[in-house]
């Protein structure tokens, strides 16, 4: 038998014996910069600074079983830090082994894009996998700036995330790498499903003055305080309070004259358009590739 061969033989045989007792595949998605990287540090205490992930990085995870003896569990870490528009032609490219767990991570302290990034990022999943469905978790990143914002904004931003998962039956919980108990409850949550059995919450709260922690199943529609919804229902409801990142982008003015030498109005103009783009850099697939 040639190596090739052999190898195949091997790899085949692997497969085979992997089972949901043994593997685990998550995949994170959603905002950039919003702390997917530094999470998922602490899920797997890697002791290295995380950097920005600008396409789509793997890692993984692995724990002995207790059941399986000498048996490791092995949890598959992907995490995608490109454009949302191109995530499609990433979910299909993935392998998927043993049970299968992907994560939406939206902004807080950014609420303006919370609506963009949450429909598109489930849109693109439900269109992926039609046959079934990977176990949902939305995740509110940076709860921090998020938790000094007005009431009735956060329970407006709340409202919508809770539809959203009662609608695709998901969990949810807010998360901030800045408090130590969010930290230890998130780290909790995927250790749980990397390793555990698969039950990610041991608590709940549904009190949108504080961080929301809402297992799948343990919510509704009346306990929301909304008629049950599509999620048409659920998007007209959310952008007739929250005007969506695109909308409140058509009332941004142009830049004045503040200075009487034009240069240097060229110059301010120059230095604001440098900051925006720093802002919203997001190269594609194919730009990142050329630059490495």
């Amino acid at each position: 038998m040639s190596i090739p061969d052999l190898a195949a033989q091997i790899v085949n045989k692997t497969l085979n014996q992997i089972s949901e007792d043994t593997a685990r595949t998550i995949i994170i998605v959603g905002s950039k910069s919003v702390g997917k990287s530094s999470l998922l540090h602490s899920f797997l205490e890697k002791s290295d600074r995380p950097r920005e992930t600008l396409v789509l990085e793997y890692s993984f995870g692995r724990k002995s079983s207790q059941k399986q003896g000498i048996e490791k569990i092995i949890c598959h870490v992907w995490e995608y830090g490109g454009r949302l528009e191109m995530l499609r032609n990433v979910l299909v490219s993935i392998p998927v082994t043993g049970r299968f767990f992907l994560c939406i991570m939206v902004d807080l302290s950014k609420i303006k894009t919370v609506w963009n990034t949450l429909e598109t990022c489930i849109q693109i999943v439900s269109d992926s996998y039609i046959n079934s469905l990977p176990e949902l978790i939305i995740i509110g990143g940076k709860y921090d700036v998020y938790k000094n914002y007005d009431g009735d904004m956060k329970k407006n931003i709340s409202t919508t995330l809770r539809s959203m998962a009662v609608l695709y039956n998901a969990h949810l919980l807010f998360y901030t790498n800045k408090e130590p108990q969010l930290v230890r409850k998130a780290k909790e949550v995927f250790y749980n499903i990397g390793f555990g059995n698969g039950i990610p919450f041991r608590e709940k709260n549904t009190n949108y003055t504080k961080p929301l922690m809402i297992p799948r199943g343990s919510d509704n529609w009346d306990s929301i305080g909304v008629p049950s919804s599509t999620l048409e229902q659920i998007k007209m409801r959310h952008l007739s309070r929250i005007p969506s990142e695109g909308e409140m982008k058509q009332e941004v003015k142009g830049l004045q004259r503040s200075h009487p030498e034009p240069a240097l109005d060229s110059l301010v103009a120059l230095k604001y358009e440098e900051l925006h783009n720093l802002e919203t850099f997001d190269p594609s697939i194919d730009e990142y590739l050329m630059l490495l």
